[in-house]
């Protein structure tokens, strides 16, 4: 069916609200989308018809949306209705909009690429040193308390979070800052100050105001040694375009010519600093933008992140003409749950209804559960174990009657009751799958490592953590064997009024010799892996270290044995965290690796575990913020107790000047019971058919009193009165049975993730030479993403070419030469950045050194300047016989511009169209022709052979794809750049090709491809 007729199919079943907003095709447009009202399906019909009315190309278009998940779910929609045409559509978070301008303009962002990530706990570790400098200063007063200098510390990095994400300089800050001052002295002209009022709220607007001037110094001083140290936070990268945007006229334009149409999802989530990009996009458009957001002012729940409803406020008054379509047609609940949300949601004074005269809202019911009359359902039971026990009986019955388990949620307030439910579901023999984050640091393979590294760091720092360790299944020991060493240990202690150590008493053969252990290898072979691993750290840095500890104590064969994907993914996570701290400080080692982890628990942070896989088909734990956008069959909503759902207490010990992040229009307490009612309006309109609300009376012996949410659905709702399924018996069966704690098996799991990863997986040229090379180290790297560290080589072939980039791209950016110490100087700042030890840090050094003295001379005598650097396809969506690609281009010139030391050529194809080279650095050294091409000295083909050859056709196959490329650029040759020139030879190849040679290459990636996705394969290849 053509793009055309099947839009036309889809367009006919809409109802009047959405094809309203198909149709609002130009000028501002915001359709307000209360939950199951279909707005992927707008925003997916509504691009169509742009592309088939407007006659607009799909990569003129922009949909942003809050989280990656609903850049997937948009995709998909787009994909049914315009094929391989949907990848062009420009899909993406905002985050993600602000990565791709940097990338596709790096020289107009070089501060920002030369910089590195800063994480949580070195964010707060800095903070620390800013405060012991000011304080030390005598600068900061009202920030530091006499008992303990960092009471203000979290509130402090909060609040820096806070203004970054509201795009706040700190000229902006002071600017606010001021017009609090004013304000507080207005309020205080309004008391008299002979009441004891006046002295009070003197005192306490005086300190305020002190506290965000100090505030102040410290973002400034914070902001200071970010750039001293290279670093950006999270919401560096959008400040960074913005104000890129500020400066750059032609920059700005680039972006609204090419940004045609522009569609913002989930409206309501975004801040202020998302929203100014879009703003500056559009500020210079001719005429009314054509800009659509879709959100709805119910559902905003993000508030602590910056998200406020005056963003749709301000979108009407910003835009004076802006078209209003309100989406009320439900399609996914019964009418007894949209009346119960309805009804609550009313009780809210900041909604759209209340603010703008031509909005008004009423969920109704209009799918196929339209005719259900069920009414949700109420618990009031006498204690949390009796509710609990009502919500464990009800989802057995629902699944002994065919309800699938997947279909069923209990959505709750906090991250404990997750646990709690969790581990319950799984005590009663009942599938679960929590979606809360997972803190590796509670992993007992994770536990486990750190126990042995702080018994390597010190064998004598705790006797109980090498006992434990010595004891752990993982070292091997017999256990009979540590009981008879603890045992003569402490006879001997005892008897000879001695204090001698564990490690002590092991190093003595003697006392080794007497016990006549069952396994005395193993206790020695243990013993001496403790010692040695001591002295290997001496000799390698830290993260070369960790990856033969991970080998040499068969950590990963014991994962592999036991089939935990879940420990495996512990595992990556916590060796690509040390590998980050290991960047960026080159003096990393494990006292180091130990201090952070104690800074992650002193500050409760956890170190969440990098999913791989998807999660089971279980009954769904979750959060009522983790739910935003999901939906399920049957939802559980336990706890509705004041102090949980709302009533909680909120201490802002630091706030911000009114006018940020949502403080405008509300007093902060009934901002907070709002936020609480919209949360609660998620959690129950994501149900279906079912919804069960519960109450507990009382909490062991402390009673509890009824959210005021339960009074505000009165008559929404049947009470729960069978309680004949709950005698006293079942609840103690229910809540008494224990967990067993050992490894889950899961059978053929490695295949399901690896059918799960290729779902969405782009093959590249390095990962297509991996995998006809080594299918399983195409597993082992690309898919399973094993540890592996970086060798001095891979090494020196990464930092050569960024240093290229680098250069070349000042080159462009100053429109001359640089010198050549800026070359050698940016490769050994960026050597510097790298995990190395001292000698191998100085081998590299002089060897980039020396090969980029002679590159500088051959970029002198020819100056020329690349039309291109790095040129990406990552986000350019290139599909190839539905085979997804990506890769990146070193460097782009126009052909002929490229004098080289060698040019080898067999004459151009008739392909070859004079316009533009593509250029792929190679250090190492120089090959021939033959060589490239894999050929031996007959011309004949090697098998395997070939791999920088089939390289350049695929770069060749991802421009001859790209429409953007196509538009600018024609290929005129393929060519390899030895730049390192080793043995003194810069070798500057072109590689010739024919049409045969090119459609082998097709017909090889299409099988490799094939292979790839086939779990039959991967089956043989691992003999399951």
């Amino acid at each position: 069916m053509t793009t055309d007729s099947l839009f036309k199919t889809e367009y006919s079943r809409l109802n009047t609200g959405q094809k309203q907003a198909v149709e609002a095709l130009f000028g501002p447009v915001m359709v307000v989308a209360g939950p199951g009202t279909g707005k992927t399906q707008i925003i997916g019909l509504r691009t169509a018809n742009i592309i088939l009315k407007a006659g607009v190309e799909p990569r003129n278009i922009l949909i942003t949306t809050f989280t990656e998940a609903g850049v997937i779910a948009i995709r998909k929609r787009l994909v049914k209705f315009l094929g391989n045409e949907a990848y062009k559509v420009n899909v993406s978070t905002i985050h993600s909009l602000a990565q791709d301008i940097i990338k596709t303009f790096p020289e107009k962002f070089l501060e920002y690429k030369a910089g590195s990530p800063i994480d949580d706990v070195d964010a707060f570790e800095l903070i620390k040193e800013i405060i012991d400098k000011l304080s030390g200063e005598k600068q900061l007063d009202k920030l530091i308390t006499s008992y303990d200098k960092y009471f203000y510390l979290r509130d402090i990095k909060s609040r820096i979070g806070n203004l970054k994400g509201e795009g706040v300089s700190i000229s902006r800050l002071k600017i606010l800052i001021e017009r609090q001052r004013l304000k507080y002295e207005e309020e205080l002209l309004e008391i008299k100050p002979t009441l004891k009022k006046y002295e009070t709220t003197r005192i306490k607007q005086e300190t305020h105001i002190l506290k965000l001037e100090e505030l102040c110094l410290v973002f400034a001083e914070y902001n200071k040694e970010l750039r001293a140290k290279s670093q950006y936070d999270f919401n560096d990268m959008i400040n960074f375009v913005l104000e890129k945007f500020k400066e750059d006229e032609e920059l700005k334009f680039h972006y609204a010519e090419k940004f045609q149409f522009i569609m913002l999802d989930e409206y309501q989530d975004t801040n202020n600093a998302q929203n100014t990009i879009i703003d500056m996009i559009l500020s210079v458009s001719e005429g009314a933008p054509n800009i659509m957001v879709v959100g709805d002012d119910d559902q905003s729940i993000y508030r602590f992140q910056g998200a406020n409803i005056e963003n749709m406020l301000d979108f009407s008054t910003h835009y004076s003409d802006t078209q209003f379509v309100v989406l009320e047609d439900n399609y996914r609940s019964t009418s007894g749950i949209l009346d119960l949300g309805t009804q609550l949601i009313v009780n809210n004074e900041e909604r759209l209804t209340n603010k703008i005269e031509t909005i008004d809202k009423k969920l109704v019911s209009s799918g196929i559960l339209k005719s259900n009359t069920n009414k949700p359902v109420l618990f009031r039971a006498k204690s949390d174990m009796e509710e609990k026990s009502y919500v464990i009986n009800n989802i057995r019955q629902l699944l002994e009657q065919g309800t699938l388990p997947e279909e069923i949620a209990i959505i709750v307030r906090g991250n404990r009751e997750v646990e709690q439910f969790t581990q319950l579901l799984l005590q009663n023999n009942i599938e679960a799958e929590s979606k809360l984050k997972t803190d590796i640091l509670k992993s007992e393979y994770i536990i486990f490592i750190l126990n042995y590294l702080t018994v390597i760091n010190n064998p004598y720092s705790d006797e109980n953590i090498l006992i434990d360790l010595m004891r752990n299944d993982l070292v091997g020991l017999q256990q009979v064997d540590i009981l008879r060493i603890n045992r003569a240990l402490y006879v001997l202690n005892y008897s000879r009024k001695i204090n001698m150590t564990m490690i002590d008493f092991l190093l003595d053969e003697s006392n080794l010799e007497e016990l006549h252990l069952s396994d005395k290898a193993s206790l020695i072979n243990f013993r001496d892996n403790l010692l040695a691993f001591g002295s290997e750290l001496a000799s390698k840095s830290f993260i070369a270290f960790f990856n033969d500890f991970i080998e040499k104590t068969g950590i990963l064969l014991s994962i592999e044995a036991n089939g935990s994907f879940d420990d495996l993914e512990d595992i990556f996570t916590f060796f690509n965290k040390i590998k980050s701290w290991n960047i960026s400080d080159k003096k990393f080692n494990t006292s180091k690796l130990l201090s952070k982890i104690d800074l992650h628990k002193t500050y409760n942070y956890s170190i969440s575990r990098q999913v791989l896989k998807k999660g089971k088909n279980g009954v769904q734990v979750l959060t009522a913020h983790s739910s935003k956008g999901l939906e399920y069959d049957v939802v559980f909503v336990p706890g509705l107790f004041t102090g949980n759902w709302e009533g909680k207490r909120v201490i802002d010990r630091l706030k911000l000047p009114e006018g940020i992040a949502g403080d405008g229009l509300q007093t902060s307490n009934f901002q907070q019971i709002e936020e609480d009612r919209r949360l609660f309006f998620v959690a129950v309109t994501r149900a279906k058919e079912n919804l069960f609300l519960s109450f507990p009376a009382g909490i062991g012996t402390k009673p509890l009193l009824q959210s005021v949410f339960i009074e505000e659905i009165k008559g929404c709702y049947n009470d729960f009165t069978d309680l004949s399924t709950l005698d006293q018996n079942g609840i103690y069966e229910i809540i008494s049975h224990e967990l067993i704690n050992n490894l889950i098996t899961y059978s053929d799991l490695e295949f399901s993730y690896i059918e799960e990863f290729l779902d969405t997986y782009k093959l590249s040229p390095s990962d297509l030479n991996v995998f006809l090379e080594d299918p399983i180290s195409f597993l082992h790297r690309v898919v399973f993403k094993y540890p592996f560290v970086d060798n001095k080589f891979t090494i020196f072939g990464k930092v050569y070419h960024r240093t290229l980039e680098l250069f070349y791209l000042k080159y462009k950016s100053d429109q001359k030469l640089p010198e050549k110490d800026y070359l050698l100087t940016t490769f050994s700042i960026l050597l510097g950045k790298e995990i190395l030890i001292p000698d191998e840090y100085e081998e590299l050094k002089e060897k980039g050194k020396e090969g980029l003295h002679g590159y500088y001379d051959i970029c002198k005598s020819k100056k020329s300047e690349p039309l291109v650097l790095e040129y990406s396809f990552r986000r350019k969506n290139i599909i190839f016989e539905g085979v997804p690609l990506t890769g990146t281009i070193d460097k782009i010139e126009k052909v002929g511009e490229s004098d080289t030391t060698e040019n080898i050529s067999e004459g151009q194809g008739a392909l070859f169209k004079d316009s533009v080279a593509l250029i792929d650095y190679k250090t190492g050294k120089a090959k021939t022709i033959g060589q490239i091409k894999g050929l031996d000295r007959y011309g004949n083909k090697k098998e395997g052979e070939g791999k920088y050859f089939r390289q350049l056709l695929f770069y060749k196959l991802l421009c001859d794809l790209d429409p953007e490329f196509d538009a600018q650029f024609d290929v005129g040759s393929l060519a390899i750049d030895f730049v390192e020139g080793k043995e003194g030879n810069y070798k500057y190849i072109e590689v010739d090709y024919t049409l045969e040679d090119y459609e082998e290459f097709k017909v090889e990636l299409q099988g490799a491809r094939v292979k790839i996705r086939d779990i039959k394969f991967w089956k043989e290849v691992l003999h399951k």
